[in-house]
């Protein structure tokens, strides 16, 4: 007992007990194990939501990082939870050994769980191999059952703690409200800082695998404490306690009463898991898209639960009508979700312009900020689903003698409302009406619930006629647009608006007189914009692999965009078949108004639209092509997994025979460890490697062969390309960005890591990735160890003019460089002398005309 008091001071404190409470706790051996079963529960629940985090993770790698697939995992664990509560607890309400049943669920979700994370990582991508031959609907319907199977069984053994938990504790009437109250708490109070501990530190720390297994061993370690050196809840100490109950066994709550408890934790569980997903969609669309912002978020929604079932827990026994008090925190729960919904509306005048230069700091923007607005728009709500749980446990099961059956059942109860409500936001409400009005439309929804729980008929014909209200605007209010933050501080015209089941997409051209320049979104990451270093890269990434001599009939696009990528592979003719697998479905609809960079590809007869995610789609294809493309969002703002080791293997193993790989990489946003790192992870995969640089844009170019390019047929195939007004067609232009080779790569310095699924610093990455200097130090790096232009090409003709494009290009990445710094001077100065050495090259004349409105 000295031991735990001295270790978990401030756990004792949350659970401490008077001396009158300890003598209804007496069913216990002593105060040591009362503190040790709420230790039990605390780390349960820690270690529960570490699996939780982690099995999402793995299984967004394996059936993709859609919406749709994470809610059904979410709906799969959910699922399991909530039955496993309501068997376990029918079970632990007959059987006399609790303790050993405790240790057996706790043994039983470590050992399956060890054996889950095996199965993800190896058995079921081993699959796609196997039924190779098969349709794939078959074999992607098989995968993502046995996937959601294998959560389902570790989650039902899951949901059977806290009812057992419940029978242990509670053996009294007195204190039965706090009781329940402090047990939720406890529990909710670990899953809080398991998700935040795995999200924020495991992961990104020790990895994927250790982080299970570190889970693992909490369960299998608290699993074989209870069963040899705990006897706690005994039968003997349940029969001493048996008169006691009767005595103080109140009378038996009426039906009516039961239902409305039941309705409650269901439509509660139901409104907060439905309001997650949308206060997920629309923080994406204010808020810079990390793993850590999220998972703050998620995380601040089970703190809520806690605070909300530790408020039960002081003040539930002071309370005599149930009913009204469910009745007002259903009320109440609508009432903050309704007052939050205009919170996010008016969120970036609210909490983030407010900050001003502040907002620049990486901590204040993917931080502070999100913690403010969730304390703000997801905590209230929380707090009262938190509150309402072990009410309507409460008001179900009166008496405390069969606690571990009731509890499980509301349990139950909540969890299918859990499970329903992602599956309602998700798939109905958002593409439906949007992100605002599927608010309105829960808020409704909970209304209809209020007033079958609240039976005084003026309460509810005012609930009815608020409800009616509500529907109207819903039915009868134009489209409500959540907007990024960016289009808050610029006039811009809106040219399409679309919100899909995977993200909001908005198309907006610029009010500046005489620019023509459109931006695109999806969420609040960038898609692609008309600016011309932008564009530049993109139609690199397409035209590259074509210009190096591959002989290419199937090309694969991961990441259609506006298809700007795609309209590059479409002009050579060669090309007979073009896939392109797009997340966002809206895309293919928006691509209309990049007709002038985009030559309308999405008309041309070549191109299939496959929507879904592209790291899936080449898990499960057993097609191969002769160029894989891939243009994603930036690494640390959603797109991780597709600069791994193990996806690029992917891109391998679908490569034919002299195939290749083209793909974007930043230079803002990484360190410039990071960014060597994702160049050697590539190198690893891909030896024969190359890394050109288009503006400020690197570009990744890999072979399953030795990579040495005729310069000849290089010019006779960039001259089949057409002239176009701001993509200057020059092969001894493009020649000479490239900036690494091989051997340059393989000259990194040895403390470079490799990036894997595993261990990703892509996703968890340092908050020094905002640094504004790392693009500028990326980019000198890249010009102080530039290959020799000569280990990539041969047969060139005229070595004179080569070396004045080599030397007009150094000057050109001079100029970028203090461009970036703000020495505009300077910058002007440098490229003036790329027109001096090098006046064959007609970009810098025009360079000079765009950047510093000036002639050469």
């Amino acid at each position: 007992m000295n031991t735990i008091l001295t270790e978990y001071p401030y756990f004792c404190f949350l659970i401490k007990i008077s001396p009158q409470y300890a003598i209804h706790m007496s069913k216990l051996q002593s105060k040591s194990e009362f503190y040790f079963i709420h230790l039990v529960i605390f780390f349960a629940g820690f270690s529960f939501l570490v699996y939780e985090v982690s099995w999402n993770r793995m299984l967004s790698l394996l059936l993709g990082a859609t919406v749709s697939a994470s809610t059904l995992v979410l709906m799969s664990f959910m699922a399991g939870f909530g039955m496993g509560a309501f068997y376990w607890g029918k079970f632990a309400a007959s059987f006399k050994e609790t303790a050993r049943l405790l240790a057996f669920l706790l043994l039983g979700v470590g050992i399956l769980s060890l054996l889950n994370y095996f199965m993800i990582i190896s058995f079921l991508p081993a699959l796609y191999d196997t039924f190779s031959g098969s349709e794939i609907a078959f074999t992607d319907g098989l995968v993502f059952s046995l996937a959601l199977f294998l959560l389902f069984i570790p989650a039902f053994l899951m949901g059977g703690v806290i009812p057992v938990v419940s029978k242990i504790i509670i053996r009294s009437n007195v204190h039965f409200s706090s009781d329940l109250g402090r047990i939720y708490a406890i529990e909710t109070l670990g899953s809080t800082l398991g998700g935040l501990t795995a999200g924020f530190i495991l992961l990104g720390n020790i990895g994927q695998k250790n982080t299970v297994l570190l889970a693992v061993a909490i369960n299998i370690l608290l699993a074989l404490f209870i069963f040899f050196f705990r006897k706690i809840g005994d039968s003997k100490t349940l029969k001493k306690h048996t008169d006691t109950l009767l005595e103080e066994k109140p009378g038996k709550p009426s039906k009516k009463y039961q239902k409305a408890a039941l309705a409650a934790t269901f439509i509660s569980g139901l409104f907060i898991l439905g309001l997650q997903v949308i206060w997920i969609r629309i923080f994406k669309i204010y808020l810079t898209n990390t793993s850590y912002t999220f998972a703050l978020i998620t995380s601040m929604v089970i703190f809520g639960l806690f605070v909300g079932s530790w408020i039960y827990k002081k003040h539930g026994d002071q309370f005599k009508n149930h009913i009204k008090l469910l009745t007002n925190a259903l009320i109440f729960m609508g009432v903050f979700a309704f007052v939050g919904m205009f919170i996010l509306i008016k969120l970036p005048e609210l909490m983030m312009f407010p900050f001003g230069s502040l907002n620049e700091l990486p901590f204040i923007r993917l931080i502070v900020i999100p913690a403010i607005a969730s304390l703000l728009v997801v905590l209230p709500p929380s707090i009262v689903s938190g509150f309402i749980f072990p009410l309507a446990c409460r008001i179900y099961s009166s008496d405390a003698k069969h606690v571990s059956k009731n509890v499980g059942f509301v349990l139950m109860c909540n969890t299918l409302g859990a499970v329903l409500g992602p599956l309602l936001a998700a798939f109905q409400l958002i593409p439906l009406l949007g992100v605002v009005k599927s608010i309105l439309m829960l808020i409704v929804v909970l209304s209809i619930v209020v007033i079958y729980v609240f039976k005084a008929r003026r309460k509810q014909i005012g609930l009815g006629a608020v409800a009616l209200v509500i529907l109207a605007f819903i039915l009868f209010w134009g489209e409500i647009q959540i907007l990024p933050p960016s289009f808050k501080k610029s006039e811009r015209d809106i040219l399409f608006y679309n919100e899909t089941v995977e993200g909001t997409l908005v198309v907006a051209q610029e009010k500046t007189p005489g620019a023509f320049i459109r931006v695109s979104f999806v969420n609040n990451s960038a898609v692609i914009g008309s600016t011309y270093d932008a564009v530049k890269a993109v139609k690199m990434i397409g035209h590259i692999p074509f210009f190096a001599g591959l002989e290419c009939e199937k090309a694969l696009i991961v990441g259609f965009g506006m298809g700007v990528t795609t309209s590059a592979i479409a002009q050579h003719q060669e090309v007979k078949e073009i896939d392109c697998v797009e997340m966002v479905p809206g895309l293919k609809e928006a691509a209309p108004f990049y007709s002038e960079l985009n030559n309308d590809v999405i008309d041309d007869p070549r191109v299939q639209m496959i929507s879904g995610d592209g790291r899936h789609f080449l898990q499960k294809t057993s097609k191969k092509y002769d160029l894989i493309s891939c243009d994603p969002t930036h690494p640390v703002l959603g797109s991780g997994n597709l600069y791994t080791q193990d996806y690029f293997e992917l891109c391998k193993q679908h490569l034919n025979d002299g195939g290749l790989v083209s793909q974007y990489l930043p230079l803002h946003k990484l360190r410039l460890e990071d960014f060597l790192g994702i160049i050697k992870t590539f190198h690893t995969v891909f030896p024969n490697s190359t890394v050109w640089l288009g503006q400020y844009h690197a570009i990744l170019l890999g072979s399953t062969r030795p990579l040495k390019i005729d310069f000849r047929k290089w010019q006779e195939n960039v001259a089949k390309i057409p002239q176009e007004k701001f993509f200057y067609i020059d092969p001894y232009h493009f020649a000479v960005c490239v900036m690494m080779d091989d051997k340059t790569i393989q000259n990194f310095p040895d403390d470079i890591q490799i990036n894997t699924d595993n261990l990703s610093y892509t996703e968890f990455f340092s908050m020094d990735c905002f640094d504004e200097d790392n693009l500028t130090n990326n980019l000198a790096y890249m010009a102080e160890n530039r290959c020799n232009i000569h280990n990539v090409f041969y047969n060139i003709d005229d070595f004179q003019l080569m070396d004045r494009y080599l030397a007009g290009n150094e000057f050109l990445v001079e100029s970028l460089y203090y461009y970036l710094k703000g020495d505009m001077n300077q910058s002007l100065s440098e490229l003036r002398k790329a027109v001096e050495v090098n006046p064959e090259d007609e970009e810098y004349p025009f360079l000079i005309q765009f950047n510093f409105n000036v002639q050469k």
